[in-house]
């Protein structure tokens, strides 16, 4: 009887594509062996699931859209990743995460939050890949679904999720697919990415972005036919727009996880984000679109001094 892959993150108070999810069986799940456990220390929730949550692992994060004062998490909780011994890249790889209290008592409810009830941001640990999928529950309380890891090397996985009743929270897990990892590319600070025929442009106040300080990120996107702004952007998951930031380590954590929304002073082609960065460093950033029907991704760095 094979032995099971887990990793184990803890997270007390915190709020928190492409991507689509199919799922998958119990059975598939079971065929896992080896145990790992990773844990961290109990982070704050920021937010509230519907005003932009700053989902900054960060004393100093905040709700962009309010001054009310975040909600306190009543009960930790840990999360507990469980995937197959070997991880082959460029296959479907099932995923399973299980919610528990630090007692290790499993929990069930959850709140819906943007239209799911879990939201797991996967990112290979050198921020080449980027995928935002959603697990479902099976009838034992268990979130399940299936992802592609493009090529070998450590993977983050950010899960975003709300126990009924309590605050929102992220858990980041770890796992590791065997292989070569991708070569490596040089970061580069160009503010327009063509997507299709769409070309998503970034403007920042400054360049010099410094640590702790609210600073404005804005989207353009432009039709590359007509040269005009798009006027077919569509909600998408409760939003016109999502802005994941993750910083650049060895091991992203918690505390490298941001997770913005827009405001709501947007015009056609143009949504604001309103972030900051906590701490010096160079952060990745995936803006995700709904172009009538189509789900985009554009990706740009910043360096914060």
């Amino acid at each position: 009887m094979n032995r099971l892959v887990i990793a184990v993150a803890i997270a007390s108070s915190l709020l928190v594509i492409p991507g689509c999810y199919r799922p998958t069986s119990e059975a598939s799940l079971n065929e896992s062996s080896e145990v790992e456990r990773i844990e961290s220390n109990p982070v704050e929730a920021k937010g509230d699931g519907h005003n932009q949550h700053h989902q900054q692992h960060h004393p100093d994060s905040h709700s962009e859209h309010s001054g009310e004062e975040p909600e306190k998490p009543q009960n930790p909780t840990q999360a507990k990743l469980t995937v197959p011994s070997a991880i082959a890249a460029n296959q479907p790889v099932a995923l399973g995460i299980e919610i528990q209290d630090t007692a290790g008592n499993p929990i069930s409810e959850f709140d819906i939050v943007h239209e799911k009830k879990m939201h797991l941001i996967v990112v290979s640990d050198d921020l080449q890949f980027f995928s935002h999928i959603h697990p479902t529950q099976n009838q034992g309380g268990q979130f399940q679904v299936e992802n592609i890891f493009p090529s070998g090397g450590n993977y983050t996985l950010f899960a975003d999720y709300k126990p009924r009743g309590d605050a929102q929270r992220v858990s980041a897990l770890k796992t590791t697919v065997a292989g070569n990892p991708s070569p490596p590319k040089e970061m580069t600070l160009t503010r327009s990415q063509t997507l299709g025929n769409t070309e998503v442009g970034l403007m920042l106040p400054t360049e010099e972005i410094s640590p702790g300080e609210p600073i404005t990120l804005a989207f353009h996107l432009e039709d590359v036919q007509t040269q005009t702004m798009v006027t077919d952007l569509q909600s998408y998951l409760g939003e016109l727009g999502h802005l994941v930031i993750v910083k650049q380590s060895d091991s992203p954590t918690e505390a490298d996880y941001i997770h913005a929304h827009p405001m709501p002073n947007h015009g056609p082609g143009h949504l604001e984000f309103m972030t900051q960065f906590p701490e010096p460093g160079n952060y990745k950033m995936w803006g995700e679109f709904n172009r009538n029907g189509e789900i985009i991704a554009a990706e740009f760095w910043v360096t914060v001094k």
